[in-house]
């Protein structure tokens, strides 16, 4: 939460959580005050407060900010979703990921993740059909001035293991931007 209370916008915002998962950050938000649509696209995982729609597709009136918490790398069509987003922001609204850079993992931190050496081939296997956090942060480059960005430890959240924070490669990615005007 300390990334995200240090960028979004006074309460009561009005916040896209897109692709939300099972809504906990959504929930978070809404205790602070701010006025959240959570959304994501696994019919699974509806619920109140959890709207099942594809942000490749989403229509609703401006936000002041739209989220990406660890979800941007899993859409299908990273550009579409990133025009949609700018449709969707007020002038001077903000765009927040927090994500992950799967291509800076190196020997040590996949055989972590595995407990087995030797495990850089199944890491990068796995993570193949997921965006980089190159291909994230050009795409959102292209659309919005990033105004932060920052590379943070983020395996040591998955694990939920704080004795790897320090030792991890940097693979969480943490930005902040806003839209540029259209062409």
């Amino acid at each position: 939460m300390d990334f995200f209370d240090g960028h979004l916008p006074a309460c009561p915002a009005r916040v896209l959580d897109a692709g939300c998962g099972d809504g906990a950050l959504a929930d978070r938000l809404r205790a602070r005050g701010y006025e959240v649509t959570a959304i994501d696209i696994d019919p699974a995982l509806a619920r109140p407060g959890v709207r099942i729609a594809d942000i490749c597709g989403f229509r609703d009136a401006p936000y002041d900010a739209v989220v990406f918490s660890l979800s941007l790398h899993h859409v299908a069509d990273l550009d579409s979703a990133l025009d949609t987003t700018r449709s969707l922001l007020w002038p001077g609204g903000r765009l927040l990921l927090d994500e992950f850079a799967h291509e800076y993992a190196d020997d040590a931190i996949a055989d972590r993740f595995y407990a087995a050496p030797g495990s850089l081939p199944r890491w990068k296997e796995r993570h193949r059909e997921y965006h980089t956090g190159t291909a994230m942060v050009e795409a959102v480059a292209r659309r919005f001035a990033i105004t932060s960005l920052a590379r943070v430890p983020y395996l040591h959240r998955y694990l939920e293991d704080e004795s790897v924070r320090d030792a991890e490669s940097v693979l969480g990615l943490q930005v902040v931007a806003e839209p540029r005007p259209p062409a």
